[in-house]
């Protein structure tokens, strides 16, 4: 990872143009394998490169951590140096759904943009 972060800081795209943001998107947990990512490593990465970091705790928040909140809370990583965290309540909380966390302009960013929250029909009352 820190490789792709330095050329992609170093070198930019491939015109030489330089990119005007770089996000990190990892897994708290990767199911398939059942192991936490390196979140301390990858925060040091972020801040070092001035990335930004996308979290997905759709496996963790829930199960893991003294109160449940998933890998940040498991590892002792302050939700500050996550920029986006996201997760889904079907698995740790049996409903329907999902939440993403974040800067309020981030969050109102992705409602503008993402077709899944264009699009989507309402959810049942039961699960609101």
């Amino acid at each position: 990872l820190e490789a792709i972060l330095a050329r992609a800081t170093e070198q930019g795209q491939p015109d030489g143009t330089p990119w005007r943001k770089i996000i990190i998107i990892v897994e708290g947990i990767y199911s398939m394998e059942g192991q936490f990512c390196r979140l301390r490593e990858v925060v040091a990465l972020k801040k070092k490169y001035r990335a930004y970091l996308y979290l997905d705790e759709a496996h963790s928040v829930g199960a893991v951590g003294p109160r449940g909140r998933g890998v940040t809370d498991h590892l002792g990583v302050p939700t500050a140096d996550v920029d986006m965290m996201m997760g889904t309540f079907t698995k740790s909380f049996g409903s329907v759904g999902g939440y993403i966390a974040g800067s309020r302009d981030m969050v109102e960013a992705l409602r503008r943009h993402s077709a899944g929250s264009l699009y989507a029909p309402a959810m049942s009352p039961p699960a609101v």
